[in-house]
């Protein structure tokens, strides 16, 4: 008996200690609605929530201790910090030494003990049991109203990552989710929410179904990196001969279309720069990732804090102060975007073998559209049988897009009638008689149409008729179309290196293209397939018997393109065609490439090389290069080198002179630097000078300084001239442009980190004849500044940028949708039934939200200097001094949390607009759009579950650039808000706000107004467990029109109750009797505001919802 005492009392000692020893738990975790927080049971009242630093009320959420989850009343999806205590058991368990369902009943007989019991699968098992990690959810609803038909939604969302048998891994996401829109493209890393995928691997196999990338093969010719959706499969294994093979598959659909687009960039202009499709589509949705951007054949690289961001969904590049555009500023830009004419399948198949000496590929890729699969393009049987007569001459296939519908509410329709002569004249009608034509309108050019832009309404553009003058058209639409025609790629390409002996290798490639631009037409079929190959030897010579020491390298290469080739994507260099002066030629003809390059490598000090080049098209032109380049280090001295002369001829003769050059020298903590870029490009026919001859030279010093790990200083000071022909044709100073600038860090210190850039630039035009360019001060800047007090008590974060861009016109259209899942609602104000653009409000409650904006891509752009800052303040005084005593301690009770953010664009270059972010008026002129936030938060006893205070001022202002005119909102308020818990189950909340909202539009007169406002309420809420809660509360408050003679008065009393089930639901509802005393016009806009949605006089509002986990 003693022994048996004496282990439960080791038992229960043991456990103590251990649940003392690491009971206590922190968790900072992402949040949907429902987390598993721990695998053993929690200590019941032990669990403490914080979000963005604030303790949340147990009201928001529901605990399972025993299962250790907890649920959310409504969606979080954001981090949240978990601070709780668990037992060292999982009381939810089932803890047994034998199965008791084993035991043999003497009364089943013997032939029970030969029976087969099989286990049945269980969820655990299907998904791979314990060594299978899983994450998501599963959501089924329903929909219903007495508007509407019943509706059933559901959602998937599942991450799988693990082992599912030996040697064999399974990764997976899936989502039933239909994303049509793209990530940010604001950071280095994307969150590629559309990738869906199941990928099962080991270490020689990998198998995808889903979503997936394929990159750049080994070899010259075929260069791509494409999304699919389909399957591939990659397998890697050894030969009989000691090397490996590798080769992948795949099947899918394509999901991009490639395309390259060159760009000048402008002076004082960072962006937005919009990307076209291939067959100059003006409106595309760039695929994530896909792109690459070069400025001066550079590669950048994406992320507010590197090169550019880029904003996929509306095509639109914009550069950060990182790099100033100008004028002279080259932009290429390769990308992939959605293509959704037809169905377009994939087909991939790359293999290669190495070993010793030997390394041999072979590729195959094939693109196809399927002609008969039509997606977002309709095609009549004329119009496939018209496409089939035009050949490759698809500049032809624009068709009219006038369509008789016969009448059809809520639609954009026109009537067809005779004007001045002229039949077939589109009108734009709402008569239900004549209204039967739905027609597409395109924009062709200034006076290549006879349409021009009406107005905007609620439901589009719409575009009115011009006569044409002396036979010459005075618009820039017209009722067309142009018809994309399907397209076939197919790519085959092999090749080999092998290396002869120590020093000498060959490599060899022959590559085989075909491209057919209409499938749909077998005419003009000849030049479809194209032949390209490439024969490369190299000689390595070690001048010493070390190989880390002076290497001698030698290569002689030559390729050879026809006519007809066509690359997948391009496979030369960024800047190749401006190498050889070929860009925008369109030279056709077969292409000859040869070079021969020397070169001299060291390990310790860099490397030389020269190159000599003959480049040869068809007989349309003849060039040679002479090319150097090269990097070397020695004595503290860094020099980095490329020049370059070319002699060319085609139509014309082309001397092209060019250097590139950077000297630094290192002085200890100092270092000066030289730096310039000179061009002599000339172009002759008969011995005169043509416009298209040029020279600039520029160059730039500077001076770097301070500790490369944990601070920089760079200064520097730079000129560029430019040089174009004058009518003498000799080459004349044209422009001078005088840059400086400075840049900052501080990184490494755990308290603060510094980025900061301060940039200036005049641009001069010394005569205006010989260049069209306006002059141009352009001042850029950045600071990035974070900051953390030794204890923590004190947070600063602070972001201010500077510069110059562009502002889009927005346009917009509401289209509706089921009631219940829109955000806005129609208010038939003038009582025609027509939906006009200022009849739309913001729905105030669910049942009326049947309508969703939808902002539609522009080309007007406003020219703008843009200001950015945002900054967040965070005083915790209690950190420093909990414990102290007197003022110190009266002080720690107190806290303040502040943000500010302003996004303003103004048209004025002034140097106070520039630089101030709080200078600009609502109401001003200059300012072209603003959003701006300012909060600031004064805490009494933040923390403390009796009694708490806060005091709030804000300010939010909005101002968007329309291309119907100006659209301005602002709310300004001042909060006190008290808390006070008088029993440990009642707790009651006073509310007080006092403010005033503006709302200032110029293209409609009945949304101006200005209100005053205020408000008072009081709510005493009764909680008797920690599932069941009552509520009752009381508003006042008063609202008056400043600018007109509208007032309202009202009173609310207000009941609610919410009651919680444990992992099962939750059930809330809400009474709500409001009397508005109101006096005005209810059937306006300010009455609307004013009224909050609600009637003069008395209104009941009432709500019930029941939330069901499943």
């Amino acid at each position: 008996m003693l022994s048996k005492i004496t282990v439960i009392s080791c038992f229960f000692c043991v456990s103590t200690i251990y649940a003392q020893l690491s009971s206590k738990r922190v968790k900072k975790q992402f949040v949907e609605q429902t987390i598993v927080l721990d695998s053993l049971s929690l200590v019941p009242g032990s669990l403490t929530i914080y979000k963005a630093g604030e303790k949340l009320s147990p009201n928001a959420y529901s605990i399972s201790d025993i299962r250790a989850t907890v649920r959310f009343n409504s969606k979080i999806n954001d981090t949240l910090l978990f601070q709780y205590q668990v037992f060292p058991y999982a009381f939810g368990m089932r803890y047994q030494l034998r199965d008791t369902s084993k035991i043999f009943s003497q009364q089943k007989g013997d032939r029970e003990k030969f029976l087969i019991n099989t286990t049945p699968y269980t969820i655990q098992d299907v998904f791979g049991g314990k060594e299978l990690n899983k994450n998501g959810s599963i959501s089924r609803g329903i929909n219903f109203g007495n508007n509407q038909n019943l509706g059933i939604n559901s959602s998937l969302n599942l991450e799988l990552a693990g082992d599912i048998a030996p040697n064999l891994k399974l990764l997976a996401s899936v989502s039933d989710a239909n994303i049509p829109i793209q990530p940010d493209g604001n950071t280095n890393k994307l969150q590629e929410f559309d990738q869906l995928f199941i990928q099962v691997y080991n270490d020689k196999v990998k198998l995808i179904a889903g979503d997936f990338w394929i990159d750049r093969p080994k070899g010259y010719f075929l260069n791509y990196k494409k999304r699919g959706q389909g399957l591939t499969f990659n397998y890697s294994a050894k030969g009989k001969w000691g090397g490996i093979w590798k080769t992948q598959e795949s099947v899918a659909l394509s999901k991009g279309k490639f395309n390259r687009q060159l760009i000048q960039g402008r002076e004082a202009n960072q962006g937005p720069y919009r990307l076209i499709g291939a067959d100059n589509e003006p409106f595309i949705v760039i695929l994530a990732g896909t792109e690459r951007v070069y400025i001066d054949g550079k590669l950048l690289e994406r992320g507010q804090d590197r090169d550019y961001v880029i904003d996929y969904n509306s095509s639109e590049l914009v550069f950060t102060t990182r790099n100033l555009i100008t004028k002279d500023s080259r932009i290429a830009v390769e990308f992939q975007y959605s293509d959704q004419s037809y169905a377009r399948s994939l087909l991939q198949s790359s293999t290669h073998y190495q070993r010793k000496g030997v390394h041999v590929w072979f590729n195959v890729y094939q693109e196809q559209d399927a002609k008969n699969q039509n997606l977002q393009q309709e095609l009549s049987l004329s119009q496939k049988s018209f496409l089939e007569g035009i050949g490759d001459s698809i500049q032809l296939a624009r068709v009219s897009s006038v369509n008789q519908v016969g009448y059809i509410e809520n639609q954009l329709l026109y009537a067809m009638i005779d004007s001045l002569g002229y039949d077939s004249v589109l009108i734009f009608s709402k008569d239900p008689a004549t209204a039967a034509y739905r027609v597409y309108f395109q924009y062709v050019g200034p006076n290549k149409g006879d349409y021009v832009f009406s107005e905007q309404l609620a439901l589009g553009k719409t575009y009115k008729w011009v006569a044409p003058v002396g036979g010459i058209p005075q618009g820039d639409y017209t009722p067309s179309r142009q018809l994309i025609t399907p397209r076939k790629r197919q790519f085959l390409s092999s090749g080999a290196n092998v290396k002869l002996n120590k020093n000498n290798s060959i490599e060899t490639e022959f590559a085989l293209s075909q491209f057919d631009i209409n499938t749909f037409s077998t005419l003009d079929n000849a030049d479809d397939i194209g032949q390209a190959g490439k024969l490369a030897w190299e000689n390595v010579q070690h001048w010493k018997r070390d190989s880390s020491s002076f290497r001698w390298r030698n290569t002689l290469d030559a390729e050879w393109l026809s006519t007809s080739f066509a690359p997948i994507e391009q496979f030369r260099t960024v800047e190749f065609d401006r190498d050889w002066n070929v860009r925008g030629r369109n030279y056709r003809g077969n292409q000859y490439l040869a070079q021969y390059k020397s070169s001299v490598e060291s390990a310790k000090n860099g490397k030389m090389s020269v190159v000599g080049q003959y480049y040869q098209v068809g007989e349309q032109f003849d060039g040679k290069r002479l090319f150097s380049e090269g990097n070397w280090r020695q004595k503290g001295w860094n020099a980095t080198w490329d020049a370059s002369y070319l002699q060319s001829k085609s139509t014309e003769e082309n001397g092209f002179i060019r250097h590139r050059a950077a000297l630094s020298k290192n002085l200890g903590k100092f270092t000066l630097g030289f730096i310039d870029d000179q061009e002599l490009n000339t172009f002759s026919s008969q011995q005169q000078l043509s416009s298209r001859s040029y020279a600039f030279y520029d160059y730039q010093f500077y001076v770097s300084a301070g500790d490369s790990a944990m601070q920089q200083l760079k200064i520097f000071y730079r000129e560029r001239y430019d040089w174009r022909p004058d009518s003498s044709a000799n080459l004349k100073n044209a422009a001078k442009a005088i840059s400086s600038g400075l840049e900052y860090k501080i990184k490494g210190l755990k308290q603060v980190q510094v980025s900061s850039l301060i940039g200036w630039r005049r641009l001069e035009i010394l005569d205006s004849t010989l260049l069209q360019q306006d002059p141009e001060n352009t001042a850029i800047g950045r600071l990035d500044l974070q900051y953390k007090t030794k204890k923590g008590d004190i947070t600063l974060n602070t972001f201010y940028e500077i510069g110059a861009g562009l502002e889009q016109r927005r346009d917009f259209v509401y289209i509706k949708v089921n009631d219940g899942q829109g955000v806005y609602t129609w208010i038939d104000y003038d009582g025609d039934g027509i939906e006009d653009l200022n009849e739309f409000e913001v729905a105030q409650f669910i049942d009326q939200a049947s309508y969703i904006r939808v902002f539609t891509p522009s080309s007007d752009y406003t020219k703008t200097y843009n200001n950015e800052f945002n900054t967040g303040f965070f005083w915790r005084p209690e950190r420093r001094w909990n414990n102290k005593d007197g003022i110190y301690k009266a002080l720690s009770l107190f806290s303040d949390q502040a943000r500010f953010r302003v996004n303003k664009k103004v048209g004025s270059s002034d140097w106070e607009s520039l630089l101030n972010p709080f200078d600009a008026a609502l109401n001003s002129l200059d300012l072209i759009t603003t959003n701006s936030s300012i909060r600031n938060s004064l805490f009494f006893n933040r923390t403390s579950a009796i009694f708490s205070g806060e005091y709030v001022i804000s300010l939010n202002q909005t101002k968007t650039l329309l291309a119907s005119g100006y659209d301005a909102k602002s709310t300004q308020s001042q909060e006190l808000n008290l808390r006070w818990n008088f029993l440990r189950k009642f707790t009651s909340e006073c509310k007080g706000s006092i403010g005033n909202k503006i709302s200032a539009v110029d293209y409609t007169q009945n949304r101006n107004y200005t209100l005053n406002f205020w408000n008072a309420q009081a709510e005493v809420a009764f909680q008797p467990s920690t599932n069941l809660r009552y509520g009752v509360s009381f508003r006042r408050g008063e609202k008056q029109n400043i600018q007109g003679t509208e007032t309202l008065k009202l009173q609310e009393f207000s009941g609610n109750i919410k009651w919680n089930q444990t992992q099962k639901g939750s059930l809330q509802g809400e009474v709500k009797y409001v009397n508005m005393n109101f006096a005005g016009n209810a059937n306006s806009a300010v009455g609307f505001d004013m009224l909050e949605a609600l009637q003069p006089g008395n209104n009941v509002v009432w709500n019930l919802s029941y939330q069901r986990f499943v």
